[in-house]
């Protein structure tokens, strides 16, 4: 039984003046999908990602969610109805606490509290405090949970990132390049971490680590100067001569 669409991109193209960022990229992703995305540095990846998440309008061409068309959906409903991202850099309250991060999170999705700025209080809001410890014990973060997120190393912090993410219910997640910058023992964790999400959430994944994507996702996606040179399996991927000659052309791809 086919699995059903949660993205279909027909045509995509973004033009800053007479730079061409992305061009006429079309591809679709079903639901519970693991892909990964990669490409030399300025081949339009994080464009990508912006225009799916709604932070850049795209040129030309349709975002289709759930055979629903989000062209001119603003971000924040995007990120309503499922679409969550991550940046390339953290973006956290680095003087909350990894438990106010939380909270803030989850008031805005549960719109039970929407004044942000003022704290929750757990007598009025019984069932937002619950799912905040849930979260906090699930993801084994009981530890950090008072500690100001300024104060945690690099890798932590990513792992925090991406769990803020997760609180946020995602059906699709973007990830941009969660690894970079880490450790091996850092990058194993952040893997791990993404793994065991489950598996009705799709993700699309930007990262340099080639090994990273090829051992994880289910599929490659590879953009080379704005536009889709090859789209498959991992073991596809690695195989296909464009991409050799163009992505990286070197034995480090043939190893991977």
């Amino acid at each position: 039984m086919k699995k059903e669409n949660i993205l279909s991109l027909k045509g995509l193209s973004k033009h800053f003046g007479g730079i061409k960022v992305i061009e006429d990229v079309t591809l679709e992703v079903t639901v519970g999908e693991r892909v990964g995305l990669i490409g030399p540095n300025g081949a339009g990846k994080s464009t990508l990602f912006h225009m799916i998440a709604g932070d850049l309008e795209p040129s030309g061409g349709t975002i289709g969610y759930f055979n629903e068309m989000i062209n001119r959906l603003p971000n924040y409903k995007r990120t309503e109805n499922g679409i969550v991202r991550t940046f390339q850099k953290n973006n956290l309250m680095s003087g909350l606490t990894v438990k106010e991060n939380l909270m803030l999170v989850l008031q805005r999705i549960n719109k039970k509290h929407t004044q942000w700025w003022k704290k929750a209080n757990q007598k009025n809001y019984p069932l937002l405090f619950e799912e905040l410890e849930a979260l906090l014990q699930e993801w084994n973060l009981q530890e950090y949970s008072h500690t100001k997120v300024q104060d945690l190393s690099y890798g932590v912090q990513r792992q925090i990132e991406i769990i803020l993410a997760i609180a946020g219910k995602p059906k699709l997640l973007l990830l941009d390049e969660p690894t970079a910058g880490m450790s091996q023992v850092e990058t194993d964790q952040i893997i791990t971490l993404i793994n065991r999400l489950p598996l009705e959430v799709t993700i699309m994944m930007i990262e340099h680590d080639i090994e990273v994507l090829f051992g994880n996702m289910d599929r490659v996606i590879v953009l080379n100067a704005g536009t889709l040179i090859a789209d498959g399996s991992p073991e596809a991927v690695r195989e296909n001569p464009e991409v050799r000659e163009i992505y990286m052309g070197k034995e480090e791809l043939a190893n991977a």
